[in-house]
């Protein structure tokens, strides 16, 4: 999808709209993600220099050309002194900002450059423009959603007595990448039987019983976009314990569903599909949800814990309640949703099973 220079700079100008709050009067960007947000060019190291006017990529001998032909801003040799002799013209920039997640070898190499500045950091500081996304964004979020509910059609087919954790896993990586996933969007978690009472259960060598809960969570990156979804398959007559949560984890879902809408604080999501528990509530043992973008996690966080955060159209977020009992089992279903003015869409158009 081809973009503009003038769209990558009006991204930037929205960008430069929060330093005032942040007590900053430029910004020195680094994250590669952050970099593509801006300038539209995948490097996997640069620096982009910002004040309240202008802009400068440094790059490398690699990318060199690829910037000078594509970069909506001028470009400059990644070096020491090119850097300084670009800070030393922006003299009405005193603080700049830096974002926290910098190692500190990076922020060692900053603080050289800046010797007569200030630097501040920021935590996360290009969340608060990415949280909304346009339409071309939007586009590409759900041909990414696309692609992860094909390879989820797919593997569900694969489910056999005696396979793997890992087999079904590397069967699901393979159909994507082979279908044009250029990563995936983390370590899929794949859990049989007592294994899904674990959120964040490592894929491992469990094999595959019938009358065994099968929890699948995966994701996918496609033209830069993640995806992040959450089934749950029966293999045959699973107990009736695992069956009771199952219906309670789709009615938590579904409250949280029917209350999303652009102007409703975040917070209010996690308390509906709570309340919806009931008794079994104690069970739920993380958020309910979170942004999604060129990152799989990005703000808002959804949780009973951003009280401050209101849903916005144009937000893309995940709603993934769960319920887990240890050496038993668990249940979690999780859907991408867009925000919309009315109320919500959901990104997998078919939401079963």
């Amino acid at each position: 999808m081809t973009r503009s220079k003038t769209y990558f700079k009006n991204r930037l100008a929205k960008f430069r709209t929060h330093f005032s709050k942040w007590g900053v009067e430029g910004f020195v960007i680094e994250n590669p993600t952050d970099l593509a947000y801006f300038s539209g060019i995948k490097l996997s190291r640069g620096r982009l220099l910002v004040d309240l006017k202008t802009a400068t990529l440094f790059v490398d001998g690699r990318y060199k050309e690829i910037a000078k032909k594509g970069s909506p801003y001028p470009v400059k040799d990644f070096k020491e002194k090119a850097f300084k002799e670009s800070l030393a013209k922006l003299k009405e920039a005193t603080v700049f900002g830096f974002d926290t997640s910098l190692t500190v070898a990076a922020h060692r190499e900053l603080k050289k450059a800046f010797v007569k500045r200030s630097l501040k950091g920021v935590d996360h500081p290009t969340f608060a423009v990415r949280m909304v996304k346009d339409r071309s964004e939007l586009i590409l979020l759900q041909k990414s959603a696309d692609l992860l509910w094909k390879g989820f059609q797919y593997v569900r087919k694969k489910l056999k007595v005696g396979m793997r954790e890992s087999e079904l896993a590397l069967e699901f990586e393979f159909y994507v990448k082979k279908w044009g996933a250029e990563a995936l969007s983390f370590d899929p978690i794949i859990a049989f039987g007592e294994n899904s009472a674990l959120p964040h259960h490592h894929t491992g060598q469990r094999k595959l019983k019938r009358g065994d809960v099968v929890l699948m969570d995966m994701g996918v990156i496609l033209n830069g976009y993640a995806s992040d979804m959450t089934r749950i398959v029966f293999f045959g007559e699973v107990p009736k314990r695992i069956q009771e949560i199952y219906k309670l984890v789709r009615k938590a879902h579904q409250a949280a569903l029917d209350a999303c809408k652009a102007g409703v604080p975040v917070a209010l999501l996690d308390t509906v599909a709570r309340k919806s528990m009931g008794k079994e509530e104690k069970h739920f043992i993380h958020a309910l949800g979170h942004g999604i973008g060129l990152d799989v996690h990005e703000s808002p966080r959804v949780s009973a814990q951003s009280a401050k955060e209101i849903l916005q159209e144009g937000m893309v977020i995940t709603i993934e309640p769960g319920i887990y009992l240890p050496n038993v089992g668990g249940i979690r279903y999780e859907d991408m949703v867009l925000i919309t003015k009315t109320g919500h869409r959901n990104l997998f158009k078919n939401t079963r099973p």
